[in-house]
């Protein structure tokens, strides 16, 4: 394994380094560098972070998982099948829970294509249930047709409930058969049989005939666990039901507060939302109001039914609560995302034209996006005066959010020219800040627009305020950089760099070491994402960003929830917790490092497997070392800082470390990254060794007091 480290580079701690008062930027790290990526309509980031205990609330057709979500998920590594309960990353956000007709037992989950997630009878009843067009909210809605002489409904499985919790049930009604038809909630204990008492029975009173809402209440003193919950109808009667939800009456606005609080752990200083591959296709408009106006949505690139029961308001409460800055992705019209995810032939790589087998036809007016763009940052950023600002006052919200960061779509190359994104960003951005000229507005630099970006900014870079770029690989990192530092430098206006959709783990990115262990190991590409060595290797690609100082703005993690451990956070149903990659990432959000510094004998290079860097915090007065090693040999590093002209007195060190790296941390298995705090003295009148142990991260803070 020699060959494939640096640890010869330290000589087992003989070879002293010293480091240098000549700092790498003249701008300190940005305080903002580390952030996260939410996708709606992917990976259930949202749906398990928010507090509706309902899959498939309103009946409709669910759109068939796509190749791609299967891929992510593990299909290209491991053969993943249509059972995910035995994963290491899966737990019960993943769920998805069928309707299935009561009283009755529902089947083992299976993730197919072809899924519809609704079990229409069930054995000795005359029963039956069937989803049809019609209802209140969305395209469809369940028809429950008892023509037995007892109670009997659609029931779903997969609700977790907590003692003391209260509880809310609302549900549209219209009887379409009958007379007298009474309606009845059941909580039952799933593990129980059939035969047992519900946990408790709850009277919702005849159906009305003309079609309304009903309302009931619940809470189990007593009870913690999982629990079905059964709607039953009387016998003789055929019901329309529609718009069902069943939340907890105490939550942080709708959200979960254990996720809440593990994202204000985490600490992100961006986030971006709601795509990704979502958001070139979602409108924003059919994201707010009431939530039973809204319009629900497919996923169209990842599959499964988004009901936006999340959308602006929400996700900007999100990030208020977290202390997060929240970027937008705008939406760009266009007439090609009608039929295709690919729009023109020269891109070969994906095989040029590809469709993505559905009709769009609300995102393809250009002109009209320019218009709806402008109207999102007036919804978001406008006066109570503005229309749009009313609305939003209207929805609950009279003060303006002031959204800054503003993204111009998400892989734009997909279906504009280079010519035509520049002229449309032009375009888009002064309408936009027609409303407010302070928004700060990003444009894409990655995939094919990566080539030829230093056109793309002469056309249109006097409208933009940073680059959107998605590759960690450090030659592209110090490359747009590069030409960032030439634009700016024959422009007035300036323009700065962020990585938007960041993942850790393309071959480019990896230490020789990193990649030969993931073979050895036998850890496939979207495994590998859930690890901790993965987790240092993030840790050494931020290293870089900040060695150019402010000009590296922000990088939004991908994700920030649920992606099969491709996240910071996993939610599930019983609990919230920081992944591998979160825990180092909730330390280095909170650094102090501030002016990076050279050390003689070194060459930073995030392609090392252990990477050493000194910096000073922000008012020159403490140093910051961080010591990263993603190997499995330890390396005692020994630096001299005695051409800092500073003495150092004390120490305070955290480390980061695990047994291996392939160490995950998991719902079903977690607390196996360990951390360690230490308090001493120190004397910088002579060169000090640090042992750095394999697989750890390590940050030093020396001061004079």
């Amino acid at each position: 394994m020699d060959d494939l480290t640096n640890a010869k580079e330290f000589a087992c701690g003989e070879k002293v380094f010293s480091v240098l008062p000549k700092e790498y930027a003249d701008t300190p790290v940005s305080s903002m560098l580390c952030g996260n990526f939410i996708e709606v309509g992917f990976g259930y980031q949202v749906e398990s972070m928010w507090t509706e205990l309902f899959y498939n609330r309103s009946f409709e057709k669910v759109f068939p998982i796509a190749k791609g979500t299967y891929d992510w998920f593990g299909g290209n590594d491991r053969g993943l099948g249509n059972d995910w309960t035995g994963e290491e990353w899966y737990h019960s956000a993943y769920q998805h829970n069928r309707w299935y007709a009561f009283p009755g037992k529902d089947r083992p989950e299976s993730i197919t294509a072809d899924a519809t997630y609704l079990t229409e009878k069930t054995p000795g009843y005359s029963l039956t249930l069937s989803q049809v067009p019609g209802g209140v909210h969305g395209s469809h809605c369940l028809i429950i047709d008892n023509f037995d002489d007892r109670f009997a409904g659609v029931a779903q499985d997969g609700k977790y409930l907590r003692k003391g919790e209260r509880y809310q049930f609302n549900g549209y009604f219209k009887l379409l058969e009958g007379e007298g038809i009474e309606a009845q909630i059941q909580i039952r204990e799933t593990a129980r049989p059939l035969s047992d008492e519900p946990l408790v029975s709850i009277p919702l009173g005849p159906v009305p005939q003309e079609g309304g809402f009903l309302h009931a209440d619940f809470c189990l003193p007593a009870f913690q666990g999982w629990a079905t919950f059964a709607l039953l109808v009387s016998g003789g009667g055929k019901v329309l039901c529609d718009a069902f939800s069943l939340m907890p009456v105490h939550s942080a606005n709708g959200w979960r507060e254990d996720a809440v609080e593990v994202i204000q752990q985490l600490k992100p200083s961006v986030l971006r939302f709601p795509g990704g591959n979502f958001g070139s296709f979602h409108h924003w408009m059919d994201a707010i109001g009431p939530k039973n106006s809204r319009k629900p949505e497919p996923s169209i690139m990842w599959g499964d039914l988004n009901y936006n029961d999340v959308g602006t308001d929400e996700f900007l409460d999100l990030c208020r609560q977290t202390g997060a800055e929240p970027l937008l992705l705008v939406n760009m019209f266009h007439p090609s995302k009608q039929h295709y995810f690919l729009s023109f032939p020269e891109i070969t790589e994906w095989g040029g034209l590809q469709r993505h087998g559905s009709n769009i036809t609300h995102v393809l007016d250009k002109e009209e996006g320019i218009e709806v763009a402008r109207k999102w940052v007036e919804y978001c950023n406008g006066s109570i005066s503005t229309p749009m600002g009313k609305l939003r006052a209207q929805n609950g919200h009279p003060e303006p959010y002031g959204v800054k960061y503003w993204e111009m779509d998400n892989e734009p190359w997909r279906w504009f020219t280079k010519e035509e994104y520049a002229e449309y960003v032009t375009r888009y951005a002064k309408a936009m800040r027609s409303v407010d000229p302070t928004i700060q507005i990003g444009i894409c630099s990655y995939h094919t627009f990566s080539d030829v970006i230093e056109d793309i900014l002469e056309l249109c870079g006097e409208s933009v305020d940073f680059i959107a770029d998605r590759m960690c690989e450090p030659f592209n990192i110090k490359r747009k950089i590069s030409i960032l530092r030439n634009y700016n430098r024959t422009h007035t206006h300036q323009i700065y760099y962020t990585d938007t959709e960041a993942l850790q783990n393309r071959d480019l990115a990896l230490a020789p070491f990193t990649k030969d262990f993931y073979q050895k190991h036998d850890i496939g590409f979207c495994q590998s994402r859930r690890t901790w060595i993965y987790a240092l290797t993030m840790a050494g690609n931020l290293l870089h960003y900040q060695r150019y100082g402010n000009l590296a703005r922000f990088m939004c993690f991908n994700n920030l929830c649920n992606t099969s451990g491709q996240s910071c956070i996993e939610v599930s149903k019983e609990e919230s917790i920081l992944s591998a990659s979160g825990i180092l990432l909730q330390h280095m959000a909170r650094t102090q490092a501030a002016y990076p510094l050279r050390i003689e004998g070194y060459e930073a290079d995030s392609l090392k497997s252990i990477e050493i860097q000194a910096s000073w915090d922000e008012t020159r007065t403490h140093l910051v070392l961080n010591l990263v090693n993603k190997c499995d040999q330890p390396a005692p590093v020994t630096l001299d800082f005695s051409r800092l002209g500073r003495q150092f007195t004390s120490f305070q060190s955290t480390r980061l470390y695990a047994e291996d790296g392939s160490v995950q941390e998991t719902i079903r298995s977690h607390g196996n990254i360990h951390k360690e705090i230490h308090y001493g003295a120190i004397s910088s009148t002579q060169p000090q060794t640090f042992d750095l142990p394999a697989f750890s991260f390590f940050e030093i803070i020396l001061s004079d007091t």
